[in-house]
């Protein structure tokens, strides 16, 4: 049983991580082997200057592999080894982190057919965390996310986190320590388990 955890923050440590920590802390105590990789210390570059080698196959007959060299495919492979997902996203100028979308946009380049998709990622169980306010755009920060995760055989339990309703700044990466968010978090590990014995 292994759990990956996957924040995006452009910071080393915030609330993504932490809330991450948290929810991997919680999924360990159940017998799982936690991995967390943290955005901030890979290299994760968007589609750009390419052939579409990713539809190479459709377009010229043969496979291509996609000219960026980056850490992508080495985090799309801890995704295929892991169980259960939890991806940790924050709101940049009312939109879902960069680094979180030209991860997703790379894909296509990695992952080959449907089969391989419904494998290796739909069929997973994965949770979503979005840190950002509502006033910030937020909410459709969480929505993208969310849509992004539609074709998942297990929709994903997931949250809004907004520092302020929690009296906190946005900037200063202690939602944490706030028991109204560790128990939203407790609960959303809840979610999870249940989503992993009815898996099973």
């Amino acid at each position: 049983m292994k759990a990956l955890g996957i924040a995006f923050s452009a910071r080393k440590r915030g609330n993504c991580l932490n809330c991450v920590d948290y929810v991997l802390t919680k999924l360990r105590e159940q017998g799982f082997e936690t991995d967390v990789i943290n955005a901030y210390d890979c290299e994760i570059k968007p589609c750009s200057h390419c052939n579409y080698e990713c539809f190479a196959r459709e377009l010229r007959g043969k496979d291509e592999e996609c000219p960026i060299q980056d850490d992508v495919p080495r985090i799309y492979s801890k995704m295929k080894e892991a169980d259960i997902i939890v991806l940790s996203v924050p709101t940049y100028g009312g939109k879902a982190a960069s680094l979180y979308c030209a991860f997703g946009e790379r894909a296509q380049g990695i992952i080959k057919d449907s089969e391989e998709f419904e494998q290796y990622v739909s069929s997973k169980i994965t949770a979503l965390i979005v840190i950002g306010n509502i006033p910030a755009g937020g909410d459709l920060a969480y929505h993208t996310v969310i849509l992004d995760h539609y074709d998942c055989k297990y929709p994903p339990p997931s949250l809004l986190l907004q520092s302020a309703e929690y009296g906190q700044s946005s900037v200063s990466g202690t939602l944490i320590e706030d028991e109204k968010v560790r128990d939203r978090l407790d609960n959303l590990v809840s979610l999870v388990l249940k989503r992993w014995e009815s898996k099973r």
